[in-house]
């Protein structure tokens, strides 16, 4: 979240064709300016990846969208696995998910953004199944299944970003039902290795490791989950 935040503007993510995006599939951020006669669009940058950029060229196009932007810090796009997200969190935007883009529903986006900013939620304690342990040096667990028996706030995608935020590990594995939707996109973009071996119970045994000789530590210290963002449909 940000002081510098400017309630009379948000940002939208938009494709070639016009429709709402997420970062990677967008070509453009058009702003809404809100006024008068409601929301009416202001301007309109160029915004496009490759998918094939590292995590300093990503963070290039992102620092531009910063000063285009200015104190424009409310975002809105379609759901996207968290990645870049978590990189504009950290930037100091305030990132809302809709499924498709309606002008009449922005200053619903603009009431939640500022409520969210006046009445921030409060920490929660989480149980300890929730996050991965670690069970040999720089070797972690996460049993998915059972975390989501004692936790009925768990997702996979908070457990296993807010860990890669955090820890430096040689190897990560889970078990879980089923692999994260999320996690293959997330892999190519920072370069993780993944691979999966299905056990007797019928369960599949999630194996995470960065590429060798890389450091440890690469994706430690950078905000991947976005844990302000607002739900608005």
């Amino acid at each position: 979240m940000t002081t510098l935040l400017d309630g009379g503007r948000i940002a939208v993510f938009m494709d070639g064709a016009g429709e709402l995006a997420a970062p990677p599939t967008a070509s453009v951020v058009s702003v809404y300016a809100r006024g008068e006669d409601g929301w009416q669009p202001e301007s309109e940058t160029g915004f496009a990846l490759t998918g094939k950029e590292s995590i300093g060229g990503l963070r290039e196009k992102l620092d531009h969208l910063v000063r285009t932007l200015g104190a424009c810090r409310i975002l809105v796009g379609t759901d996207d696995n968290g990645a870049l997200y978590g990189m504009l969190d950290a930037l100091g935007f305030n990132i809302c998910i809709m499924d498709r883009f309606d002008v009449l529903a922005l200053e619903a986006v603009r009431g939640s953004v500022l409520n969210a900013l006046r009445n921030p939620a409060a920490p929660s304690s989480r149980p300890s199944a929730s996050t991965p342990r670690e069970i040999a040096p720089g070797r972690f667990f996460l049993d998915m299944v059972e975390a989501k028996e004692v936790d009925p706030l768990f997702t996979s995608r908070e457990a296993l970003l807010v860990f890669f935020e955090k820890k430096p590990f040689i190897q990560l594995q889970v078990r879980c039902d089923h692999p994260p939707r999320w996690l293959d996109s997330f892999a190519l973009l920072t370069g993780l290795e993944t691979s999966r071996e299905t056990l007797e119970s019928g369960l599949t045994l999630l194996t995470v490791n960065h590429p060798a000789g890389r450091d440890h530590a690469t994706l430690t210290g950078q905000k991947w989950f976005d844990a302000g963002g607002c739900s608005c449909g």
